[in-house]
Parts: structure tokens; C-alpha cells; sequence
């Protein structure tokens, strides 16, 4: 209802406003300075959590072996094999000498028209340790029939057959798909017209061997043989894998095995760039400027100075072994590193670096536990994440209670004013009348 102001000339609403507006003020700053910390907080929270995240990740690639004990090959050029080393692999070198590389035995059948029917019957192939029967029917008995045929009953697996088409007709060509004297190829048939696909040498061989079933074979430092039936060797050398590309009897080549460090220094130098971030942060968001008077979003917070603490607190309890690696601790808490110092201290003694970060009882170990129970899914950040969270939908609430309380305010003051509107107004009109009784009587 529109509030009239004739009797007092006073405006009401006007009046009702800045009334409830002067009430409502003091009560909505505190509010909004509490909800504006909470959320300052919570995202000082945030960044905490993604700087620590990242610290663990650069940590996680320390503790693992290929983080901290890699290795790297050399190998000479034209080296008839390739050479990787994994962490397990001891630094040395080696010299080999390939004998012989692994081969597959491969037969082929006589050259004969493509339309030739063989007639029914069944090819029985062995391959090594693998026997596959495969059923010739009548009128699909042609090369290319039988080829289908057997690769549908072999599945990939023991034999692959394929066609030639050459000058004297076409020929079935059978692969072993294991290299070595271990996958070997014996072809029986029964069936007459199926006798030009025998191979079983003794008996009969009317396929050709093309290719001879051959193990590999190299020598180790001059005297050490050791034969294989694949041209990939894992278990020569412990943690080495030597692939052999072809034999060179009588030719010595001498690989190497050493330290990656380059690739050592990458991840350390990660891990150093991720924990200097998380002292800086925890630093800065903590911090107090006197001058200004100006504090920082968690200023004096415990739990945070805690986080810092603990951080420094580990790095200081290392500090002899971070400084034969190289590692130093400045004043301010951060990591620096020096890279020939590092290079010396893996040279003299590479398994220094996986001993401070990988092991069970190590510095890595100790960060790592540290770094779990801050960003577990019920560790600080999230507990104080949860905090924040429900703190600031008790500033909703408050928000809410004050609208309320500013409605029945605003209600109340407007009820009092046009009361008192009406008193002026009825107060006028006594007046008006009393001053018209006095005229007349005068």
C-alpha cells in the first residue's frame, strides 16, 4: 500500500529504507568479510593441494627404479645388434660377437598351375611343439584353397602359408612363425595327390627347404657361448636385451652400460622445481607484511607453517647425502643443484641417487608417507577443504536470517511511521477545527 505523507511531509519509504539500509549495513560487511576469507582461503587451499600433487608426482618418478636408476646403452656403429638396459642392468661393458642370427625354416612346394587340383585328404604339419591337422575337401583343393585352409586351422599360431607366383608356376610357401631349430617344419599327407606338399626329411621331401631352421648364437668377452632360438636375447645379460640384425663371425663389438644421466638430471631437476614451488607457496601464503599491515591468506595458519616445516625439517635430515648428489639447501629452504656434481657422484657411485629416493627407509620413503597424508582423500587439504566449504554455507544461512529480519524491520518501522502519520494527520485536523471554532467565536 502506498504510505501517504500529507500530514508530516515526511517520506516514508524513503525515511524506512535508509533506516532498515543503516541496520542492514555493518551486519552484511561482517558477513561478506567472513565469506570473503573462506573463499580466499579455500582457493589458497586449492593451490596448496595442486603444488603438492605436482611435488608428488615429480617424487613418484624418483622412487621408481627407471626415475633414479636408469641406464644407457652404446653400441658401435655398424654392430651387427642393438642393445637397451633396463635399471636392473650393471654399468660395464661387454664385448660380443654374433656367430649366427635365428632364421625361420621356410619350405616350398614345386611350381604348378594354379588351377591344379590336388585331390582330398589331410596335411598334418608340425611345428616344433605345435601339430596342426588341417582337412583338404574335395573341390577346394587348389594352392590357394590349401593355403586358406591352413592358416585358418594354424590361427597364427606355429606356421603361415602364403602363394609365389613365378616362371615355372605358382608355389605354396611355408613359414615357421617361430624362429630357431624349436619351430622346425615336418609336412606329412595322407592322401596321393597331397604327396607333392610332403616335407619329412628321411622319408620324403618334395618341398624344398628354402630357408634352414637356424639358431642364433653369440659370444660373450671372448669365450662365453650362449645359443638361442630368438634374435632378441632378454637373459644373457641381467637387465640387458641384445637384439641381433646379422651374423659377423670373427668381428668383436664392445657395448656399453652406464648411467643415464641426463635422464637423471631431467627427473631431479623436476623434482627440484616442484618442492621449491611448494616452499615458495606455503611461504607466501602464510606471510605477513609489516609495512602495509597487510596479511596473506592463511596468515599464522598452523597447519600450513606445519606443511613447511615438515618439508624443510626432511630435506635437513638429508643433507649430507642431497650434497654428495649435488643437492643444496639454501637459506630459504629451497633446492639447488649443481650438474657436474652430480655427474661425479654417479660416476663414483651410481646407485646413489635410487638409494636416498627409492628404498623403503629413504628420504623418498619418508616425503612420500608426508605427502599421502596431506593429499589422501581424508588428509588435511580435503579436511580443510570440507571445512571451508561448510563454513561458507553458514554464511548463506546468515544471509538468509538477515533478509528475514531486514523484511520485518522494514515492516515494522513502516507500521510505526504511518501511525505516527496518522496522529499528525487527525492531530491537524483538531487543529484546523479548534482554530475555525476560535475565528467565529471571535
Amino acid at each position: 500500500m502506498a504510505i501517504s505523507s500529507l500530514g508530516s511531509g515526511i517520506d516514508i519509504p524513503s525515511l524506512v529504507s535508509q533506516l532498515v539500509a543503516a541496520e542492514r549495513s555493518p551486519v552484511e560487511s561482517r558477513i561478506s568479510r567472513g565469506e570473503n576469507a573462506a573463499k580466499t582461503q579455500l582457493s589458497a587451499i586449492g593451490s596448496l593441494k595442486s603444488v603438492f600433487s605436482n611435488l608428488k608426482t615429480a617424487l613418484d618418478k624418483l622412487r621408481k627404479e627407471d626415475g633414479s636408476n636408469a641406464r644407457t646403452t652404446t653400441v658401435p656403429d655398424k654392430a651387427p645388434y642393438t642393445a637397451t638396459a633396463d635399471t636392473t642392468a650393471a654399468v660395464g661393458q661387454y664385448q660380443v660377437e654374433v656367430l649366427d642370427i635365428a632364421s625361420a625354416h621356410k619350405l616350398t612346394s614345386a611350381g604348378m598351375s594354379a588351377d591344379t587340383k590336388l585331390g582330398p585328404g589331410k596335411l598334418v604339419i608340425e611345428a616344433g611343439d605345435k601339430k596342426i591337422e588341417v582337412e583338404i575337401k574335395e573341390g577346394r583343393d587348389t594352392l590357394a584353397d590349401i593355403r586358406s585352409a591352413i592358416n585358418t586351422a594354424a590361427a597364427g599360431k606355429g606356421v603361415s602359408a602364403s602363394l609365389v607366383n613365378a616362371d615355372d608356376g605358382q608355389h605354396l610357401v611355408l613359414t615357421a612363425t617361430d624362429t630357431g631349430t624349436a619351430g622346425k617344419l615336418r609336412v606329412t599327407a595322407e592322401g596321393d595327390g597331397l604327396a607333392p606338399l610332403v616335407y619329412d626329411p628321411g622319408v620324403s621331401t618334395a618341398m624344398t627347404e628354402t630357408v634352414q631352421a637356424k639358431d642364433a648364437q653369440v659370444k660373450i668377452d671372448g669365450g662365453l657361448i650362449r645359443t638361442s632360438s630368438k634374435n632378441s636375447i632378454t637373459d644373457l645379460l641381467p637387465g640387458v636385451t641384445l637384439t641381433l640384425t646379422e651374423a659377423k663371425p670373427g668381428e668383436t663389438f664392445t657395448f656399453k652400460v652406464a648411467t643415464d644421466d641426463a635422464a637423471l638430471k631431467t627427473t631431479l631437476q623436476s623434482f627440484i622445481s616442484a618442492y621449491n614451488t611448494s616452499i615458495s607457496l606455503t611461504k607466501s601464503l602464510t606471510a605477513y607484511n609489516a609495512e602495509t599491515k597487510t596479511a596473506s591468506a592463511l596468515t599464522g595458519d598452523s597447519m600450513v607453517r606445519g606443511l613447511q616445516s615438515q618439508l624443510r625439517n626432511l630435506a635437513s635430515e638429508q643433507v649430507v647425502a642431497l650434497k654428495d648428489l649435488g643437492v643444496k639447501i639454501n637459506t630459504d629452504g629451497t633446492l639447488s643443484l649443481t650438474n657436474s656434481d652430480l655427474t661425479k657422484a654417479l660416476a663414483e657411485d651410481p646407485g646413489a641417487l635410487s638409494r636416498l629416493f627409492s628404498g623403503d627407509d629413504s628420504y623418498g620413503a619418508d616425503l612420500e608417507s608426508m605427502l599421502d597424508s596431506v593429499l589422501d582423500s581424508e588428509g588435511l587439504l580435503d579436511s580443510r577443504t570440507t571445512s571451508l566449504n561448510a563454513r561458507l554455507k553458514t554464511y548463506d544461512t546468515q544471509y538468509e536470517d538477515l533478509d528475514r529480519r531486514m523484511e520485518s524491520l522494514q515492516a515494522r518501522y513502516t507500521a510505526q511511521f504511518t501511525a505516527m502519520e496518522q496522529m499528525v494527520t487527525q492531530l491537524q485536523g483538531s487543529s484546523g477545527y479548534l482554530s475555525q471554532q476560535l475565528a467565529s467565536m471571535s
